[in-house]
């Protein structure tokens, strides 16, 4: 065999059509083979080199000593997506106190208690977050060389989410902020998740507006801790969809138009209007509600009038939904700087929400808000945060 020439089996070269398959695949095996031996002695040389070189002194984390003496190596095996990697770790035993230590697990990234390494916790957490934990570990056992559990799967994302922190800087942003119930915790109807983000105009991609959206609040339960961020970033304006009092939480907050007009549907319910009549007083709310071009006092003059002619006409649940609104139904014409006066760009992180919560089964409320922080941080703000879509 000439230098450079790979031994391969004879039955590769069968003319069965399958040799760019099999091939592939023995050479797969063969890298995977000398990547573990190479990383492996790549390490233990660098231990080799900081053992060697007395200028910096080992310390002995008993007593303090800085006299001692190599003592062995000790294998740890980390699971890979290319495989289990034997390491050897260099021992040293102090001369003062006789105790046996690792002297360079911290500056390696070994500790004690790690058997994976980043990049398959990563690819697992990705996963794990879209798709059931179970499903999760079976195709990474599949699609990979390295196994992990259902279990495994749920611990490192709970260590995930609890590191995760968001931006503080929202000075000048437009606030979306909603709610949903989950499945999860005791209670029958389940879990409020509350969510809040940032929109703003993105650029123009593939002739299509972009919305450019950054997450900075998620918590499952009382809406007490919402409220309680959004008076901490000092935000200056929030839009909300009416279901909760949000006055004292933000400078300006405008309700959300769209909801307006949807939830004036039910109070015309209320107050005994028929289905097709109820899409008339609709119409007429929204033609006033999206005439912006017109100025802000013949706006208001104008919603007035419509509430008043609901009160004439006795439909009070309908006239004391919007008169409850009135004082946040315009504040995106008298204060510049609303980059929406919609919910409609954090509707779509909504659904996105549903569709990994319901999974038939009831969550935790610390689980599910687990997965759905890691989930949105990874779409909103680590990924690109430009998403298409219209407002």
């Amino acid at each position: 065999m000439l230098p450079g020439e790979v031994n391969l089996p004879r039955k590769i070269f069968s003319s069965d059509g399958q040799v760019v398959n099999r091939l592939f695949t023995v050479l797969c095996k063969a890298s995977d083979s000398a990547l573990a031996q190479g990383f492996a002695e790549i390490v233990k040389d660098v231990q080799e080199r900081w053992f060697g070189n007395r200028s910096l002194p080992i310390r002995c984390p008993n007593c303090g000593g800085s006299h001692v003496i190599g003592k062995g190596w000790r294998s740890r095996v980390l699971r890979t997506s290319r495989g289990r990697i034997e390491l050897f770790v260099r021992q040293v035993r102090c001369k003062g106190c006789q105790r046996t230590f690792r002297p360079f697990n911290q500056a390696l990234g070994l500790a004690t208690s790690r058997r994976f390494l980043d990049e398959f916790i990563d690819k697992a957490i990705m996963l794990g977050i879209r798709v059931p934990f179970a499903y999760s570990a079976r195709v990474m056992k599949e699609l990979t060389c390295g196994t992990i559990s259902a279990e495994g799967v749920r611990q490192q994302i709970a260590k995930k989410a609890h590191s995760i922190s968001f931006s503080e800087q929202i000075a000048g942003e437009t606030v979306l902020v909603d709610s949903t119930k989950v499945k999860a915790g005791k209670k029958q109807r389940g879990a409020t998740v509350n969510l809040a983000v940032t929109a703003k105009q993105g650029p123009q991609r593939n002739g299509r507006s972009s919305i450019v959206k950054k997450l900075i609040h998620l918590n499952v339960g009382s809406t007490a801790a919402l409220k309680h961020r959004l008076r901490t970033v000092k935000a200056q304006r929030v839009v909300h969809d009416g279901g909760e009092n949000y006055s004292l939480c933000a400078s300006h907050v405008q309700r959300c138009r769209w909801h307006l007009v949807h939830q004036l549907k039910h109070y015309l319910w209320q107050d005994g209007i028929s289905l097709k009549q109820r899409g008339y007083y609709q119409k007429e709310l929204q033609k006033i509600l999206w005439q912006s071009e017109q100025r802000p006092e013949k706006t208001k003059s104008a919603l007035r009038a419509f509430i008043n002619n609901l009160e004439s006409c006795g439909l009070r649940h309908s006239a004391g939904h919007l008169k409850t609104a009135e004082p946040e139904t315009l504040t995106f014409q008298t204060v510049k700087g609303f980059t929406f006066s919609t919910t409609s760009p954090l509707e779509r992180e909504v659904r996105e929400l549903n569709r990994r919560a319901d999974v038939g089964a009831r969550w935790s409320e610390k689980g599910i808000e687990n997965v759905l922080k890691i989930l949105f941080h990874s779409r909103l703000n680590q990924n690109s945060q430009t998403q298409l879509g219209h407002a």
